[in-house]
Order: C-alpha cells, then sequence, then structure tokens
C-alpha cells in the first residue's frame, strides 16, 4: 500500500525537519508498505518550504507543493489532491506540522487499516488520550465544548475526536467528498471531511493519542472566529440531513397534502358543507398525493412497482385512515366544544396528530424495510 502522509505548513520551519526526522525513523517499523511525505506549505515567510527543500537532498521521499495562504483547509485539499493524482497514494494520513502529534503512534493508524477499518481517527478525548495540562482553562474549554458540540450536534457520539487532524483513510473517501470538499477553507474543513466519511459508512477506528502543545511558533487558530464557524456548520449540516432524510421528505410533501387538504376544505366550507365532511374528502385527496410523492421520493429506495402498487395503495388508504379517523375526529369535537368558528384551530391539532400516526405507519408498515 502507497501511503502519503500530508503535513500542511505556514511558518513552521523551527518544527518541520525534526517532524520529518521522526517520521523517517519510524519507517522500520512500517516495512510491507511504500511510506512518503508530502509538506503542503501556504508560502510561509519563515521559510518552511527552504528547509525542506534542503532536506529533500538527502530524502527522495519528502515531497513539497506550495499556495498562498487560504487556510488549513485549502492547504489540506491541495495536499490530498497532490498525494491521489501525482503520488498514487492508497492511503492517506494527516499530521499537524508542530509536533502536537504523538508521530510514534503512527504505526497504529496503519495496523488500524491492515486490520479492516478504513478510517483511523487520532482520539484525544476517550482512554489513553488527553489535551495539554498546561493549557489555559479557556483553551481548554474551547476544545472540549467546540468538540461537544460537533459530536452531539451532529448526531455521531460514537466518534469522539470530531476536531482534531491525526487521521489516515483511504483515498476513496477523499475522491467521493472531494468536490464538495472545496468550499471549506479553514479548521471546519476536517469537520466536513470525517463527517461526509461517517455518512459513507466508514469503518471508524479510534486511536488514543497525548496532545502535545507547540515548542515553538504560534497556534494559528482564532477561537472565537472557529467555535462561530463550528456552530454555523453543524446547524446547517443539521438541517441539510434532516431535509434530506425520509422525515424531512415525508414533511415536504405532507406540506403538499396538507395545502391540498386545506383548499377542498376551505372551499367545501364555503358552499355550506360541513367542516367534518369537508375534512374528509379534502383528507383523501391529500392521501392520494401523498402516496404518488412518498413512492416517487420519500421512499424511492424501496418504492413500489408493478402489480403491488394497487395493492399497497388500498393499504395505505387503510392505515391513513387512522389519520382521516382522528383529524375528523379532532374537528368534530373540537366544533362541539368549542361552535363552528373553532374549526381550523382543531383541524391543525388533527393534522399534527396525525402526521405522527402516517409517518410511522408509512415507514413500518407500507415501506418498510425488506
Amino acid at each position: 500500500m502507497n501511503i502519503v502522509v500530508i503535513l500542511p505548513t505556514y511558518n513552521e520551519r523551527e518544527n518541520i525537519v525534526q517532524l520529518l526526522d521522526q517520521l523517517e525513523a519510524l519507517k522500520p517499523a512500517i516495512k510491507k508498505h511504500t511510506l512518503s511525505f508530502l509538506v503542503a506549505d501556504d508560502t510561509s515567510p519563515d521559510g518552511t518550504k527552504d528547509a525542506v527543500k534542503e532536506y529533500q537532498k538527502t530524502h527522495k521521499d519528502v515531497f513539497c507543493i506550495s499556495g498562498k495562504r487560504e487556510g488549513l483547509g485549502k492547504a489540506l485539499l491541495r495536499g490530498m489532491t497532490y498525494a491521489i493524482n501525482v503520488l498514487d497514494a492508497d492511503l492517506i494520513v494527516q499530521m499537524d506540522a508542530d509536533l502536537s502529534h504523538d508521530s510514534k503512534k503512527l504505526p497504529e493508524f496503519i495496523r488500524a487499516i491492515d486490520n479492516g477499518a478504513n478510517f483511523a481517527v487520532g482520539s484525544r478525548y476517550i482512554k489513553g488520550g488527553s489535551i495539554p495540562e498546561n493549557w489555559g482553562l479557556h483553551r481548554k474549554i474551547f476544545s472540549i465544548v467546540g468538540n461537544a458540540i460537533v459530536r452531539f450536534g451532529l448526531g455521531y457520539p460514537s466518534v469522539h475526536d470530531w476536531t482534531g487532524g491525526y487521521r489516515a483513510f483511504k483515498k476513496h473517501f477523499f475522491i467521493q467528498a472531494q468536490d464538495e470538499m472545496k468550499e471549506y477553507s479553514g479548521y471546519v474543513f476536517q469537520i466536513a471531511f470525517l463527517h461526509k466519511a461517517v455518512k459513507q459508512r466508514a469503518k471508524i477506528v479510534e486511536i488514543p493519542f497525548h496532545f502535545t502543545d507547540r515548542l515553538y511558533g504560534r497556534s494559528k487558530i482564532a477561537p472565537f472566529e472557529y467555535i462561530k464557524n463550528v456552530l454555523e456548520y453543524v446547524i446547517r449540516a443539521r438541517i441539510t440531513d434532516i431535509l434530506e432524510g425520509h422525515f424531512g421528505k415525508f414533511a415536504v410533501v405532507g406540506t403538499i397534502g396538507f395545502l391540498i387538504n386545506t383548499v377542498i376544505l376551505v372551499g367545501l366550507k364555503m358552499i355550506g358543507i360541513h367542516p367534518a365532511v369537508g375534512s374528509a374528502i379534502g383528507a383523501e385527496c391529500a392521501i392520494i398525493s401523498n402516496f404518488i410523492l412518498n413512492n416517487a421520493w420519500t421512499f424511492r429506495e424501496r418504492k413500489i412497482k408493478g402489480k403491488r402498487t394497487i395493492l399497497k395503495f388500498v393499504q395505505f388508504n387503510i392505515t391513513s385512515l387512522g389519520a382521516l379517523v382522528i383529524q375528523s375526529g379532532t374537528v368534530y369535537v373540537g366544533t362541539l366544544l368549542f361552535g363552528i368558528p373553532a374549526y381550523f384551530y382543531a383541524y391543525i391539532l388533527g393534522v399534527g396528530l396525525g402526521l405522527i400516526w402516517n409517518f410511522t405507519m408509512y415507514s413500518k408498515v407500507i415501506w418498510k424495510k425488506s
């Protein structure tokens, strides 16, 4: 397996050669694979690139590319693209270049992949891992809270460290997400990339490690901007997941059915038909619309076809009868208790109760998984 270790740099002259020496020393422990190192420099004014070029004179397995400073995400994107397209990487390893990641842990990442995982994540938040004790309280809070926001906000608590940059993964994860990753320039790139890998059903193994504070240079992270960007990503991603998921699509289809139902109910009420009757007629028209749209869109991976369509439509009507009874019954009771003028409020309540019933029956009965 051809492994490329990507080291994004900006003003890391004091650290990069030491890190490369540490990585070179690990080669005997990774005998079964080809190992090379790619420095993705953001045109560092401190001469990081010059230091790497000097190092390359005696180390043919070290490569260096540079580009303008646009943030960590752009540097990683540039590095991953080069690693796959030029260096023909099968496995990409990502590390910080400031010596904060324990290089001696690298063989564990490779072993995890050899043993069946396809994505290894360095974790500071599981047993055996840690963040620096000498960090100030505010920095510890930013680290722990920021990670927790992502972990629980995205709904994947089984992965404990979302914000770190010590990882190893098979190339297909980047190939599949490459175009989408172009919109992320900063540290959120790491969160977004792992999120997309998780959604691609990555087999993830977490490797505990002790995160060490840098000795030389300055951290490039701006805490308040970072937290803002993390919150923005989590909220946006969560909304997208809901809309793209079954319930989100079901809600859109239900809204269309709601409009059909409402127009018919109000129209029939205007010509003197009792709201309970109008609600029932409108509900049946909405049921027809719901069946067609849910079958074509919401549950399209379980789409009903052929002769089964008629049978399932009858079954769909029967299960939807529960919502019809709930809705019409709520309208009837509402108008009985509070008079005809209260019909619309009772109708809204009935629709809400019917929505819960319908989604449960549709997903568990009509379009149940095989």
